[in-house]
């Protein structure tokens, strides 16, 4: 049974489907995460409800030490009203937690901290033994409250900001009405309580960063539990717009790499609108020189995603990376491999515009030989396409992030060693500005240097608008690179689009007899 095409499926519900299915998932997250933190809201309460109780014994042997100083009733009758109170509020709440919300947690753990509070002016503050046990108590209490519900920061910051206000608002009160330390000047009680609240406040930081961290792991389990036959192994790799992570296809029993793309980056929708059509277009090329996409969806966090084929070797840039610069046999076989995909993106109208070394992967067929795969169809576009982003300034100045990388919407797409001069002038991009990106990419692998370099973004920008491209041979003049070759790609390189080759097609013809020349790579060749 075939599955069904992702193209078919994405077209009849277009962007308002992706966007009601999106709704329904988040509005199901955000029913979980509020279960989920009220469900541990409550558990903190009755931890806090637990230590409550455990000081009854404590105020009994305080009281025992300090012969009668101590107002036992008071602590007693305190201690144990306010644990029942938190007991019968958090029954009444229910096990569930789906009853709570910001009334709710600041009655189970306001007055907590406030009988807290009290019972330390009542003991005498700083002047008695007794503080450390309640001082500590109320610690125990903002730890329990931050560190063991999660949650963003933001939701935790109302009920942490009373929690840590009120202690140095009963101490000062008391002291103030005659309760507390003696003899002590405003200034030293002060700089206690100023001690004393950062000691607070750094607990509550703590907590936060655990709430969060349980709250982001949640979200995770989330989203792995919403792939649904898809099992998340581990992440392969990461950029500005999303993650990427091998993953196990259930029902297929075979591995498979999920690309995720953020929906925070995505403010004006442009990113969305992008996925869209990668899911579609890509999933409908049907080279052995392309990844093939047959998945894609939402999930309950919101993230798009597609699912792609898994493949086993590593990117021309790795084997760069590695092994430097690369037999011209190799390289004209690997680069025609690439055309034959290319040639197809281009006859659907599709420009790929950031064709590099690590979007081409080196991959073995079943047969035992090496082939090229093109990867990474996400910032393609159709022809013709739309108005260019960025342009040099007269002063030769371009007005482009300092990355070398730049594939965020609203720039210039690709990578700025390999892109066209035209598209970097501030022309749309062509089925010719991929083909001379490929010609960069492989004047890369042939000489282990790119075509252009500079000390900075403007330097290079400047250097392949300007100069003109040199011989590859001449900075490998020792590899044997033919003459012949030399002039194929310095026309492929040319910085007017009509001076390079007329297509993929002819590049790639322009090539093969380079790929077949004596001595070729027995990895490139069927095994006996």
């Amino acid at each position: 049974m075939t599955s069904p095409d992702p193209a078919s499926a994405i077209a009849p519900a277009g962007r308002a489907g992706i966007t009601e299915i999106q709704a329904k998932l988040d509005l199901r997250f955000e029913r979980e995460t509020q279960a989920l933190f009220g469900a541990r809201l409550l558990t903190s309460a009755r931890l806090v409800a637990l230590l409550l109780l455990c000081l009854l014994g404590v105020d009994l042997i305080l009281a025992w030490l300090a012969s009668g100083e101590v107002p036992l009733a008071l602590l007693l009758s305190g201690h144990a009203g306010v644990a029942v109170f938190v007991l019968l509020l958090a029954a009444w709440l229910g096990g569930d937690g789906r009853r709570t919300g910001l009334l709710a947690d600041l009655a189970l753990f306001v007055p907590p901290a406030g009988v807290l509070a009290v019972s330390v002016v009542a003991t005498g503050y700083v002047e008695t033994p007794y503080l450390g046990a309640y001082f500590g108590a109320y610690l125990a209490l903002v730890g329990a409250r931050t560190a063991l519900v999660p949650g963003p920061r933001a939701g935790h910051l109302p009920t942490l900001g009373i929690l840590v206000a009120l202690y140095p608002a009963v101490i000062w009160a008391g002291a103030s009405v005659g309760y507390g330390p003696m003899g002590w000047t405003g200034a030293e009680l002060l700089g206690s309580l100023v001690a004393q609240t950062f000691l607070l406040a750094l607990m509550g930081g703590v907590g936060l960063l655990a709430s969060d961290m349980t709250h982001a792991m949640h979200e995770r389990i989330i989203s792995a539990r919403s792939m649904g036959r898809y099992k998340i192994q581990k992440e392969l790799g990461r950029g500005a717009m999303g993650v990427v992570y091998l993953a196990w296809h259930r029902d297929l029993g075979r591995p498979c790499v999920i690309k995720f793309v953020h929906p925070e980056k995505d403010s004006n929708g442009a990113l969305r609108h992008r996925f869209e059509r990668e899911a579609r277009e890509t999933s409908l090329l049907r080279s052995p020189y392309t990844v093939q996409v047959f998945d894609f969806g939402v999930t309950q966090k919101g993230e798009l995603y597609y699912v792609m084929e898994h493949l086993e070797g590593e990117s021309l840039q790795d084997r760069l990376s590695g092994s430097g610069a690369q037999p011209f046999d190799l390289v004209c076989r690997w680069l025609s491999f690439a055309c034959e995909s290319l040639a197809e993106a281009h006859a659907r109208g599709l420009i790929h515009r950031d064709v590099k070394p690590a979007n081409l992967f080196l991959a073995r067929t079943a047969d035992g030989r090496e082939t090229v795969k093109v990867l990474d169809f996400g910032i393609a576009r159709k022809e013709p396409t739309e108005q260019p982003e960025i342009i040099l300034t007269s002063a030769g100045q371009s007005a482009v992030p300092s990355s070398a990388d730049l594939t965020a919407v609203g720039t210039v797409m690709g990578t700025p060693l390999y892109v066209a001069p035209e598209v970097l002038a501030g022309r749309s991009a062509s089925a010719q500005a991929d083909l001379y990106s490929l010609a960069a990419a492989g004047f890369h692998l042939l000489t282990g240097r790119p075509l252009f370099t500079g000390k900075s973004i403007e330097e290079l920008l400047k250097r392949t608008l300007k100069e003109p491209p040199l011989a590859p041979s001449s900075f490998v003049p020792n590899a044997g690179i033919p003459e012949a070759l030399d002039r194929i790609f310095l026309r492929a390189l040319a910085k007017r689009p009509a001076d390079r080759h007329s297509s993929m097609e002819s590049f790639r013809l322009a090539l093969e007899p380079f790929a077949a020349a004596a001595g070729a790579s027995r990895s490139m060749l069927p095994q006996d």
